[in-house]
């Protein structure tokens, strides 16, 4: 029974080590670089980053290691979403700022979309309606002319807050097959510089569980404090692929009733 136990153990750890290391983003996005008139480049500056690119067979690997892992331990609400497309976020971990691989969804319950990935050792999504997704463009649009007009203030206080509240559903767990952790509620767009580049960042204090009135003392009251970073390449790839119509062509192909831009009774 003892060897049985600690097999069992031995297992969920190893597949917990797996899932972790599976999410990272080995080939990371190149960071934005911002520099005021009165700068003095630093030719000399160290680069963290990446260039070396997996090959498609590591990819096609990682890919269904991870699948059969999460199929394995799959006992939650993996089937709530349409999961139409790849990209990728950054997230700020012990080690420093990591990319993570993130996945566009749309729910089918409300058809709320937006995106999910780990961010430290959790899964989140985080899905917007059709308003607040036209606002998360909008202060993509303040932060893009921010950044080129050089407004953007390295030094400056609460800048995470800087483009004001945007609501969303967050969803987590520890895996992204069983996200049953919910709430709704505003977070913030804004930016942080890290190490010198710039970052747009979505995020959020604590949502209120809504689970919890379900499951009681196996989870949390709350969620924790979320923050995801972006690069313009990976803000501008996201808003792309949340267009309206993306979307609008994502649920059309899946067979559901959606209606982008309802119409209004004629006005006489």
């Amino acid at each position: 029974m003892k060897k049985t136990l600690l097999t069992a153990g031995c297992l969920i750890a190893f597949a917990s080590i797996l899932t972790s290391c599976g999410t990272t983003k080995q080939v990371q996005s190149a960071p934005d670089a911002y520099i005021t008139d009165d700068e003095v480049t630093d030719t000399n500056t160290d680069s963290t980053v990446s260039t070396e690119e997996n090959s498609e067979e590591e990819i096609v690997a990682m890919r269904k290691k991870k699948s059969a892992l999460e199929s394995f331990f799959t006992f939650g609400n993996g089937d709530e979403y349409i999961k139409f497309d790849e990209t990728t976020v950054f997230t700020k971990e012990i080690t420093g700022i990591k990319e993570k691989n993130a996945t566009t969804v749309i729910r089918y319950d409300n058809l709320m979309a937006g995106f999910g990935s780990y961010n430290s050792a959790a899964y989140y999504y985080l899905q917007f309606d059709k308003d607040n997704r036209a606002i998360l463009a909008k202060n993509a649009e303040a932060y893009f002319s921010d950044f080129e007009n050089k407004r953007l203030q390295r030094k400056g206080r609460h800048t995470d807050r800087a483009y004001g509240k945007i609501r969303y559903q967050l969803n987590w767990g520890t895996i992204s097959s069983s996200t049953p952790n919910n709430g709704i509620g505003d977070g913030y767009c804004g930016y942080e510089f890290v190490k010198g580049a710039p970052y747009f960042t979505i995020s959020n204090y604590e949502f209120k569980n809504e689970y919890y009135e379900r499951a009681g003392d196996a989870t949390t009251r709350y969620s924790p404090s979320v923050k995801y970073y972006f690069t313009r390449a990976q803000l501008k790839q996201l808003l792309n692929l949340l267009s309206e119509e993306n979307i609008t062509q994502t649920i059309k192909e899946n067979n559901l009733n959606y209606i982008s831009n309802p119409s209004s009774a004629d006005t006489y």
